[in-house]
């Protein structure tokens, strides 16, 4: 089976993998360094099942920054926190991060830094950040900032709470008189 024969590809160079969830949903045996990419709604559950067996996790379910809805959707996936679901302590520290997915059903070149940014900042903050830091109105000051600084290095970047402006875009411009 192709799958194994990776697998034992990665074994043999001492290298650990990461496995969409199926892997392990379907049974399918693998090395007990092997981290688990909980993707899936449910992924509550999904996490404290992965980590009860000994594997180590990782989250992507919450940040899925193409699905579309409206206002100011990073706030959700800022509230995300992967160690938030019912297990031990020692099954919560299998829990290794996460990262945000951009499919491209809604996007192309011509919006994939706008959709990327800031939103991934927000996902980013949550997991480099110690849970006790979960207050929405200061991470929007703190990415409203971070989206001026990459304005100011000319990566565009969406607005994080509505339409707003940074300093940076009038540098340069000369009022009417």
């Amino acid at each position: 089976m192709l799958f194994y024969s990776l697998l034992d590809l990665v074994a043999r160079l001492n290298k650990q993998y990461i496995v969409w969830q199926e892997i392990f949903d379907n049974g399918l045996e693998v090395l007990p360094n092997t981290v688990i990419d909980v993707w899936k709604k449910g992924w509550e559950d999904e996490m404290k099942r992965v980590t009860a067996s000994g594997l180590h996790a990782i989250l992507s379910t919450c940040w899925y920054l193409n699905d579309i809805s409206y206002g100011a959707d990073w706030t959700k996936y800022y509230q995300c926190d992967p160690q938030n679901f019912n297990g031990t302590k020692e099954e919560q520290e299998l829990v290794v991060g996460g990262h945000c997915c951009l499919w491209g059903e809604f996007v192309d070149s011509t919006n994939f830094l706008t959709r990327y940014w800031p939103r991934a900042g927000a996902v980013g903050e949550r997991l480099w950040s110690p849970a006790s830091v979960t207050d929405v109105n200061d991470a929007g000051v703190r990415l409203h900032n971070f989206r001026c600084r990459m304005l100011s290095r000319g990566i565009p970047a969406e607005p994080p709470d509505g339409p707003s402006f940074c300093t940076t875009e009038w540098n340069g411009i000369t009022p009417p008189s």
